[in-house]
C-alpha cells in the first residue's frame, strides 16, 4: 500500500476505532443505569427504613459482580460519609477483593513479558501457588538469584481496557445526570468525585506508581525508627509488575494478644506519630490503613503495606486542619468552626446558622463523652457530614483524609481500647505548629499577628468566629507543651548543625553560588562552620541574650571571611559577599519591628523612634551594649552606641575593617526599609568614641 493509501485511511481507522469506543459505552450504560437505578432506589428505602438491615450487603455483592471497576468504586466510596449511611459505608469499608486466582502458567508469562526476561533469570523460586488474590492483581512469593525473599505483584491480563471502558461508561453516565440534575449534581460534587476516582483507580494499574509512592513514604520517614516500608526492586518492576520485599509479620489482633504492655503502650505512640506526621506534617498519606495494610513486629515496630490508595493535602489545608485542632481542645467552638467552613464551598442556599449549630453540638458532644465512638476523628467527620447537609461541599482528598484518619484510629482502639486519640496525638499536633510557626521567614511575617491564625495562616478573625471564653486548662497544656516543644526544637538544632548554620546557610547559598559551582560551595560551607566552632570555643559569654546572639553572628562572620579567603576570594570580595549576606538575614530582622511599630503609629516619625527602640531593646539592648540618647531640633531620631560587643570582638581578632564593611554598613539600608534615611560620621569599629545614629524619618505625601 502506497503512503497516500496509507495517508488517506488513517483518519477513517482512527474513527473506527473511536466509534467502537463510543458503541461500547453506550452497550454498558443501559446495564449500569439500570444496576444504578435499581440501587439508588434500595439506598431510598433504606434510608427511610423500609428495606431490610442486609440492603448494604447486597450493593457489596452487585459492585462485585460488574467487576474491577465497580470495586474500586466502593472502596472509594466507602471514603464518603457525606454521601451513604453508615450501615453502607460499614459494608463498603468490608468490601473484599477475592477472586478466583490466574493459573500460574498464564502468571508467569505476564511477570515474562512485561519485565523481557525468563522467569528461571528472575527468580531463583517462584511459588505456582497465589499469596493473595484481589479484582486487580494476585501476589506471588519468590526469591531473588541473590536469596532475597520478594513479593511479586502481577497485574490481571486486560485489565486496562475494561476499566477504561467501565471508567468512560460511568462518567458518560454522570454528564446525562448533571443535565438531568445539576442541582443535585453540584450538591453532591459527584464531577470532582469521580475524576479523583479515576486517578486513584488509573494510578492502581501503573504499578511503577505504586512503588514511586512507596519511595516518597520512605524518603518522607527517613531517620524515624519504628515504622518501615517495603523495598522496592525497581529491575523486576514495571507497569504490570511490582516486586517488593517479603515482609513477615502479626495482623492486628495477634499483636494485641502476643507484645506485652510496655511494648504495646510503645507501638500506639509510635503509630501516632506516624499518623501525624502523615496526615499533618507531609501531607501524603496512606489512605486505607485498615488492619491488612499493616503487619506488626515483636520490637514494637510496623510495616505498612498496599500503597495504591493514598491523599494529598496542601500545606494550606494543613495549616487549617492544625487551627481546627487546636480551637476544638481549646473549646473555641467559634474558631474551629471558621477554619473548618474555609475549606468548604458553599451552594446556593447554603445554611450557615444551621450548619453551625450542628457544628457546635457535635463539639459540646465531644466535650461531655469520653466514648470511643466520640473521638475527635470521629467528630471531625461527623461535622464534615453536618457541613453537606447544610449545603456545603467539601474538596474531596479532606473528606479522604478525613475517612482515612478514622479508619487509622481504630487501630489504636484495638491496641489500646481505653485511648484517646486526642489525648496522645496533642503532643504531635502542638510540636507540628511550633514547627510550622518557627519556620524562616514564618515570624517575621507574622509577629505582628500573634495568635495562631496569625502566625498560620495571616487571616484576621472574623468577630463571629472570637469566643468570649474558652478551656483555661487546655491552653495552659498546649502554651506549656509549645514552650517544651520549642525548647526541644532549639537544642535539636544546636545538636544538628548549629543554630547559626540553619539561619545564615540559605542566604549563604543564594550569594555564593555563582562563586563556588557545584559540590564546591558544600566543602566552603562544611569548611565555615568547623572555623565557626573552633573560634567560638574561644569566645566568652555575654552578660544579656541579645548579646550572646549578636556576637555569635560576628563569630560566624569572621569564620566566613577567613574561609572565602582561604579559598582564593579576595578580601574585599569577601567583604561584599559577607554583607550581600548579612542584608539578606538583616532585613528579615529589621522586618519585625517594622511590623510592629506600624501597628501603633502611622506617624513616619513615631514609627520610625518605635522600630529604633524595639531593636535597641533587643537584640541590641543593655547591658551587653550601652546607648546614650542625643536631643535633636530637627526632628531626626538620635542616640549614640557607646559600648558594641560586635566591635571589640572583630577588634580582638584585627578585623575591624571586616565590621566597617559589613556590620557597621547594613544600618544604611535598614534605615531605607524602615521608610526614612540614616547619617552617620564614625563608628567604633572605624575608630571613633562612638557610633553616632542619626535617623531621619521620609515624609511627603508618599511616607
Amino acid at each position: 500500500m502506497s503512503t497516500a493509501d496509507t495517508g488517506q485511511h488513517a483518519p477513517n481507522a482512527i474513527k473506527r476505532v473511536a466509534l467502537t469506543t463510543a458503541l461500547s459505552q453506550w452497550r454498558r450504560l443501559p446495564v449500569l443505569t439500570w444496576t444504578f437505578a435499581v440501587e439508588y432506589r434500595a439506598l431510598r428505602r433504606f434510608q427511610a427504613g423500609k428495606s431490610d438491615p442486609s440492603t448494604p450487603q447486597r450493593c457489596v455483592a452487585r459492585l462485585i459482580d460488574l467487576g474491577p471497576a465497580f470495586v474500586k468504586l466502593g472502596q472509594i466510596l466507602s471514603t464518603r460519609p457525606d454521601l451513604l449511611p453508615d450501615a453502607y459505608i460499614e459494608a463498603l469499608s468490608r468490601l473484599q477483593e477475592h477472586a478466583p486466582p490466574m493459573p500460574a502458567d498464564i502468571a508467569r508469562a505476564i511477570v515474562e513479558a512485561k519485565l523481557g526476561q525468563p522467569i528461571a533469570t528472575l527468580f531463583s523460586s517462584f511459588e505456582s501457588e497465589p499469596a493473595a488474590c484481589a479484582s486487580l492483581a494476585q501476589v506471588h512469593r519468590a526469591v531473588l538469584p541473590d536469596g532475597t525473599q520478594v513479593a511479586v505483584k502481577i497485574q490481571r491480563p486486560d485489565l486496562a481496557p475494561l476499566i477504561n471502558r467501565d471508567l468512560d461508561a460511568i462518567g458518560m453516565g454522570l454528564r446525562v445526570l448533571a443535565r438531568i440534575a445539576p442541582r443535585r449534581m453540584a450538591r453532591t460534587n459527584l464531577v470532582a468525585f469521580f475524576d479523583e476516582f479515576r486517578r486513584y483507580t488509573l494510578d492502581e494499574l501503573d504499578f511503577a506508581n505504586e512503588g514511586r509512592v512507596i519511595e516518597r513514604f520512605r524518603a518522607n520517614f527517613s531517620g524515624q525508627a519504628g515504622v518501615h516500608f517495603p523495598v522496592v526492586h525497581w529491575s523486576r518492576t514495571s507497569r504490570g509488575v511490582l516486586t517488593t520485599g517479603w515482609i513477615d509479620g502479626m495482623r492486628l489482633h495477634q499483636a494485641s494478644e502476643v507484645l506485652n504492655d510496655e511494648t504495646r503502650h510503645r507501638l500506639v505512640h509510635r503509630l501516632v506519630d506516624v499518623m501525624m506526621k502523615m496526615f499533618v506534617s507531609d501531607g501524603l498519606f496512606h489512605a486505607d490503613l485498615h488492619p491488612g495494610n499493616i503487619l506488626f513486629h515483636e520490637d514494637g515496630s510496623f510495616t505498612l503495606l498496599d500503597f495504591g490508595m493514598y491523599g494529598e493535602l496542601s500545606a494550606p489545608q494543613r495549616d487549617r486542619f492544625i487551627l481546627y485542632w487546636l480551637a476544638v481542645v481549646q473549646r473555641q467552638m467559634r474558631r474551629a468552626f471558621y477554619h473548618f467552613k474555609a475549606q468548604t464551598r458553599p451552594l446556593p442556599g447554603a445554611n450557615e446558622r444551621a450548619f453551625f449549630e450542628q457544628f457546635e453540638a457535635l463539639g459540646e458532644r465531644f466535650y461531655a463523652s469520653r466514648l470511643v465512638q466520640t473521638s475527635l476523628t470521629r467528630v471531625y467527620l461527623a461535622m464534615i457530614k453536618a457541613g453537606y447537609r447544610c449545603g456545603y461541599v467539601f474538596p474531596s482528598e479532606l473528606i479522604l483524609h478525613a475517612k482515612a484518619l478514622t479508619t487509622a484510629e481504630a487501630l489504636l482502639f484495638v491496641l489500646a481500647p481505653t485511648a484517646r486519640f486526642e489525648d496522645i496525638s496533642r503532643p504531635a499536633i502542638v510540636r507540628e505548629f511550633m514547627r510550622r510557626a518557627t519556620r524562616a521567614g514564618q515570624i517575621a511575617q507574622r509577629l505582628s499577628q500573634f495568635v495562631p491564625e496569625l502566625i498560620l495562616t495571616g487571616d484576621l478573625l472574623p468577630a463571629d468566629a472570637i469566643d468570649d471564653d474558652w478551656d483555661q486548662v487546655s491552653t495552659s497544656e498546649v502554651l506549656g507543651q509549645s514552650r517544651a516543644s520549642l525548647g526541644a526544637l532549639l537544642h535539636s538544632e544546636l545538636d544538628h548543625a548549629g543554630l547559626w548554620r540553619v539561619l545564615l546557610e540559605p542566604h549563604a547559598r543564594v550569594v555564593l553560588a555563582d562563586v563556588f559551582p557545584g559540590a564546591s560551595l558544600d566543602a566552603v560551607l562544611d569548611d565555615t562552620w568547623s572555623r565557626y566552632y573552633e573560634l567560638e570555643r574561644h569566645e566568652s559569654m555575654q552578660p544579656n541574650v541579645g548579646a550572646i546572639f549578636s556576637t555569635h553572628l560576628a563569630v560566624a562572620t569572621l569564620a566566613m571571611h577567613q574561609t572565602l579567603v582561604r579559598h582564593g576570594v579576595d578580601p574585599s570580595r569577601s567583604h561584599a559577599l559577607l554583607h550581600e549576606i548579612g542584608w539578606r538575614f538583616y532585613t528579615r530582622m529589621g522586618r519585625i519591628p517594622e511590623l510592629v511599630a506600624s501597628g501603633f503609629t502611622r506617624d513616619p516619625a513615631k514609627r520610625l523612634e518605635f522600630a529604633t527602640r524595639l531593636f535597641r531593646t533587643f537584640p541590641f539592648g543593655s547591658p551587653g551594649y550601652g546607648w546614650r540618647d542625643v536631643p535633636t531640633p530637627d526632628g531626626s531620631v538620635a542616640f549614640d552606641c557607646t559600648k558594641c560587643p560586635v566591635a571589640e570582638y572583630f577588634a580582638r581578632h584585627d578585623a575591624s575593617a571586616l565590621c566597617v564593611e559589613t556590620w557597621c554598613k547594613l544600618d544604611f539600608p535598614l534605615a531605607v526599609q524602615w521608610g526614612g534615611r540614616l547619617e552617620r560620621t564614625g563608628t567604633l569599629a572605624g575608630g571613633a568614641n562612638c557610633c553616632d545614629f542619626r535617623w531621619y524619618p521620609k515624609v511627603g505625601r508618599d511616607s
